[in-house]
């Protein structure tokens, strides 16, 4: 049993290494990433391992998607503009520490990614903005979407369903969080970070 075993950094490079091959992106080892970049959008496969990590012993990983714009400068708080999680149906990490799991992970992981940022990148490759008005119709949600990245591409008269949507949606506890924070309170965590939240109500686009 111990010959199938691997080391933490055999697993994880092996790993990253065939997804890296599998999608055809670029992989940086010293950032523990994956990057495809399209215009100004580049969409990023960061990897995630558990401290409790041994070799020979126990691997786990996971990793997100992140959909960043570079216009938005170089902090990921300011450019990220959507992105997914890529967790097991039955826990928080992918088991990598022998060659079987490895391999398991691997195709489950490819598939996944293929599906989903591997698709988008191609789809904003073959036509921009027709890719952003799916992420905006049919694909807010599953990407998490920031409202302003949908806005300044396609206008701010496009993204007025989905204001009314979340408007909508607002509940009264955050409504009076809103009444708050037009009277200065930041003691609300959207009140101080980029989200869609904090957008409608900056803009002047949200009904209470």
């Amino acid at each position: 049993m111990m010959k199938n075993l691997l080391s933490v950094e055999e697993a994880k490079t092996t790993l990253y290494s065939g997804l890296a091959e599998a999608t055809g992106w670029k992989y940086l080892k010293s950032q523990n990433c994956l990057k495809k970049t399209v215009k100004d959008l580049v969409f990023e496969i960061d990897f995630f391992s558990s401290k409790w990590n041994v070799s020979y012993e126990s691997v786990e990983v996971n990793a997100d998607f992140i959909l960043w714009c570079k216009t938005y400068g170089k902090l990921p708080v300011n450019n990220i503009v959507g992105g997914m999680s890529y967790r097991p149906e039955n826990g928080y990490w992918y088991d990598i520490s022998t060659k079987e799991k490895l391999e398991n992970v691997l195709e489950e992981l490819t598939k996944i990614i293929s599906e989903t940022a591997v698709d988008l990148s191609i789809q904003f490759e073959k036509d921009y903005i027709k890719a952003v008005n799916k992420l905006l119709n049919s694909e807010f949600d599953k990407y998490d979407i920031r409202l302003d990245f949908i806005a300044d591409k396609l206008g701010v008269s496009a993204i007025e369903e989905k204001v009314r949507e979340i408007n909508d949606s607002i509940s009264d506890e955050i409504k009076q969080q809103i009444i708050d924070y037009k009277n200065g309170a930041r003691d609300m965590s959207w009140m101080l970070n980029r989200c869609n939240l904090k957008y409608i109500v900056d803009n002047n686009l949200v009904r209470i």
